[in-house]
């Protein structure tokens, strides 16, 4: 088999989850290759959500004479006409559309962005030969929204990687740790309104935030500013090293996302022993353990506070725990086996075309 995969979105520093996911998954399918398999990254330097995304690469994906080609996220370009296959990590533009950074634009802009990334994904998802997705919670949200593709789609899984950690991190005393993007569906506002309340109990205590520095995060500073929180540490896009010290350092990983179609940070929190409060979603409840996770109600900012005040309160006890939660999630969320079922599925596709 000839597999030919757009990796134009490989590695966490573009896209991290899905970049992370490309990279990881990838290098866990040549293991399982036989050596009659072929398996080629193709990465040219074309924008996605683009134009010339459109029109350039169904050109360059034909030239690549795939048996099957594997587009692992839903932007797939209408005119390319052969077989495919794709990942649908979850359907957010379906749920949430302002999360993305169309909504940015002119309300005129945003309007025509939308409707284009809509009409896309309905074009991927009616047309590809198989759809996977990592979790059940997606495949339910598929069978909601697009009924008609439900027997294409196999569930997957994603992996836990890993991160390389360091004794020396730019971050020194305790702290409280966010991960990921700003977008609005991150509910990182909750979590600034909840800071500016448990930072005046806790003066030993410091926020940490990570992420790119876009027009999102800007509202979030504005809002730390007008809200007269102190020690509140904006530590920008960081390396794997830095990642992962900054986990396993932190009292506890808030992640209070209202949507996700996996959700990696709070399995990577706790791989390295960090307890994590997370909202209560039915996707972070399939994902994640029981031990190390203390888990509130979505949207409540006092849930969260009480749950953070309970972190906090146990210490090694919640640590204790999330070491046995980062245990359980090193063997469920493997990438070796999410590349088998991947793998499986797409051989099977590539041999009956």
């Amino acid at each position: 088999m000839r597999l030919v995969v757009d990796a134009r979105m490989m590695g966490a520093g573009k896209t991290r989850g899905i970049g992370r996911y490309i990279k990881e998954i990838t290098d866990a399918m040549r293991q399982q290759m036989s050596p009659s398999d072929e398996l080629l990254l193709i990465q040219p330097n074309i924008p996605w959500y683009s134009i010339a995304e459109q029109l350039k690469m169904p050109r360059i994906l034909a030239k690549a004479k795939a048996d099957l080609v594997w587009i692992p996220h839903w932007n797939v370009p209408i005119f390319y006409g052969c077989p495919f296959a794709i990942t649908v990590h979850d359907l957010l533009l379906r749920h949430q559309p302002a999360s993305a950074k169309a909504s940015t634009r002119s309300p005129f802009i945003a309007w025509v962005k939308r409707l284009g990334h809509r009409f896309i994904l309905w074009q991927a998802m009616k047309r590809a030969a198989v759809i996977l997705v990592p979790t059940q919670a997606v495949a339910d949200d598929i069978k909601q929204y697009y009924p008609n593709a439900v027997s294409r789609v196999i569930v997957t899984g994603e992996g836990m990687t890993e991160l390389p950690k360091t004794n020396v991190s730019s971050i020194t005393g305790k702290y409280l740790l966010y991960v990921g993007s700003a977008y609005p569906h991150k509910r990182l506002d909750l979590l600034v309104d909840a800071w500016s309340e448990l930072s005046k109990q806790h003066p030993d205590l410091s926020l940490v935030i990570t992420g790119k520095d876009d027009v999102f995060l800007s509202r979030i500073k504005s809002q730390v500013q007008n809200n007269g929180s102190d020690r509140v540490l904006f530590a920008g896009s960081v390396d794997d090293q830095e990642l992962g010290t900054l986990y396993a350092n932190a009292s506890a990983l808030i992640f209070p996302s209202s949507f996700e179609g996996f959700g990696l940070p709070p399995i990577e929190a706790l791989s390295t022993g960090t307890p994590v409060v997370v909202s209560d979603i039915p996707v972070l409840r399939e994902v994640l353990p029981q031990n190390g996770v203390f888990f509130f109600k979505l949207g409540d900012k006092d849930a969260m506070i009480a749950s953070i005040e309970a972190v906090l309160a146990q210490g090694s006890a919640a640590r204790e725990a999330a070491s046995l939660g980062g245990e359980e999630v090193r063997t469920r969320h493997r990438w070796e086996d999410a590349a088998k079922r991947s793998l499986a599925a797409l051989r099977a596709i590539a041999h009956n075309h």
